[in-house]
């Protein structure tokens, strides 16, 4: 039905992609960062492997299933959804994680999306409600990742360099 929806919002967090890395690929940090995960079955992420999280977000519950498609150690993890609410709307869901060492321990970690619409409601319902509320929800999930990465250590008046990209 049409093209997809795919997108990117993007932070600079002061730690090394190691690190950051390493908080991706162990989901029983999940909800650390993500709160809307209330339970996951996750443990470390590889390819191929499944995750179950018990979700919660704006008073709706769903349970999902999220399979990683692709990790590449202190560069890119991916997730395809495979089970949940969203998948009656679209044919594929997936993002992932891009990190970019930018020296200084700092690196550049984009968040990127794909969303297929299953049919022009799905369209429609992405473009009048949904595309605000995950830009929103994704910013949030960058600025909660920042502050785990970081230790939640404080450095000064400088500000995160933060930017979105979305179609």
């Amino acid at each position: 039905m049409g093209a997809a929806f795919e997108g990117s919002s993007e932070i600079v967090i002061h730690a090394k992609p190691e690190q950051v890395y390493t908080i991706l690929q162990d989901s029983t940090l999940l909800s650390r960062w993500a709160p809307m995960v209330k339970h996951t079955t996750g443990r470390t992420e590889r390819v191929g492997t499944i995750r179950t999280c018990q979700v919660e977000w704006e008073g709706k519950k769903d349970e999902v299933a999220e399979r990683c498609i692709e990790a590449i150690p202190n560069k890119k993890i991916a997730w395809i959804m495979e089970k949940g609410m969203m998948t009656r709307m679209f044919s594929t869901i997936s993002f992932w994680f891009v990190l970019e060492y930018r020296g200084d321990n700092s690196t550049l970690l984009q968040l990127g999306f794909l969303y297929a619409p299953k049919h022009i409601f799905a369209r429609l319902l992405y473009l009048l409600m949904m595309k605000r509320k995950l830009k929103l929800l994704r910013q949030s999930l960058l600025e909660n990742l920042k502050k785990l990465a970081e230790g939640q250590a404080s450095y000064g008046t400088r500000s995160p360099t933060q930017s979105n990209h979305i179609n």
